[in-house]
């Protein structure tokens, strides 16, 4: 009729059978490959309790005192709030500190509390979050810091 005869009819039919057999052989193939063993890394949780301690700190001496006043406040802070820390909760790692250092100029406070915290890097600290803010504390020169600590369990 349309002057197609059996050898195109059987050509058509055997490409139609080749491409299944492709489709069939890549869908098995995919379906019986084995994934390497992914080993999964340990997933720690964070408590959502806060634990919160509040030190005296020398606001004066960690915003205009000599390097060695400052590295011996940051040092002295540092170990407070470690030793409290392990007082309260043991030996349980840091996962995020949020630190309040009190003054009454909010620039002030920033600078502060990231020269306050700057030593809580090591033991229990490390791997942790810092984030620094500013309280507003009318007359206050920089005398609290205040840290909200959020442990792994």
């Amino acid at each position: 009729m349309f002057g197609l005869g059996k050898t195109v009819t059987m050509a058509l039919v055997g490409w139609l059978w080749a491409d299944l057999l492709l489709g069939m052989f890549a869908i098995f193939l995919a379906a019986n490959t084995s994934s390497a063993a992914v080993s999964q890394p340990e997933h720690q949780s964070v408590d959502p309790q806060v634990v919160q301690i509040s030190i005296p700190i020398d606001g004066t001496t960690l915003l205009t005192g000599s390097n060695d006043a400052i590295s011996q406040e940051q040092t002295r802070i540092a170990t407070t709030v470690t030793d409290k820390l392990v007082q309260l909760k043991g030996q349980r790692k840091v996962a995020v500190a949020l630190a309040f250092a009190s003054n009454e100029l909010p620039t002030e406070g920033d600078r502060l509390a990231k020269a306050a915290t700057a030593k809580l890097n090591t033991g229990l600290f490390t791997g942790t979050v810092v984030k620094t803010y500013h309280e507003l504390v009318v007359g206050d020169p920089g005398r609290t810091l205040s840290l909200e600590l959020y442990l792994y369990y």
